[in-house]
């Protein structure tokens, strides 16, 4: 698996929202700044408001040549070429699937504070792993705080990409780093800006320090 894709700032899109086209704009200025990678997150969204956002979404991320990945809902990814799939706890089991998609697609799995998770991930074929949260997050009130141990001994135990979430943005991305993630991933650090296209790109540039 070719991993170019798999690094930097990894944005997930909100829940909540004012409406569908306000909801495009910000993800088409996200998209736009400089990102390779993106993910859906459309849990409480109802089945056609997913289709139909995601049918732009997808759009947006071929012509900016940006990595599609959704989360959760695999019975979409077959729907849209080149779209990959991250999955967490409660989702569609990992051998399950790999096995539905075979090894074409890029997976990635949540595994919250846990190395042992991360290496039966790598281990069963899991293209990338995400560790967090780093930080307590307005985005998911059940959050597990990731102990910095884990955060430090990650980077040695695992060959594949690694991605950090969780109360991540822009006044503490640099103290994330010294873990020495491939990716980090921000929702409310991006989308409750008044800007999200000139944060991502700050965010970016603070990445690559």
């Amino acid at each position: 698996m070719n991993n170019i894709k798999l690094r930097g700032i990894y944005p997930i899109s909100m829940e909540t929202y004012f409406s569908d086209n306000s909801y495009i704009e910000n993800i088409e200025k996200v998209i736009k700044s400089g990102i390779h990678i993106f993910q859906f997150r459309s849990k409480y969204f109802s089945h056609r408001r997913k289709k139909n956002l995601l049918k732009s979404i997808h759009n947006l991320c071929i012509t900016n040549n940006v990595q599609l990945i959704i989360n959760d809902h695999y019975e979409l990814v077959k729907k849209y070429d080149g779209t990959g799939l991250h999955v967490g706890s409660n989702d569609i089991d990992l051998l399950y699937a790999r096995k539905y998609f075979g090894k074409e697609i890029i997976i990635g799995v949540s595994c919250y504070d846990s190395i042992e998770k991360a290496l039966w991930a790598e281990t069963n074929g899991a293209n990338y792993i995400s560790l967090g949260a780093v930080y307590k997050t307005k985005s998911k009130d059940s959050s597990i705080i990731c102990p910095n141990h884990v955060l430090s001994k990650a980077r040695d135990m695992l060959d594949i990409p690694i991605c950090m979430i969780g109360g991540i943005n822009l006044r503490n991305i640099t103290y994330v780093m010294k873990y020495k993630p491939d990716m980090i991933s921000m929702i409310s650090g991006i989308f409750e800006k008044d800007d999200p296209n000139k944060e991502c790109k700050e965010l970016i540039k603070k990445m690559k320090l």
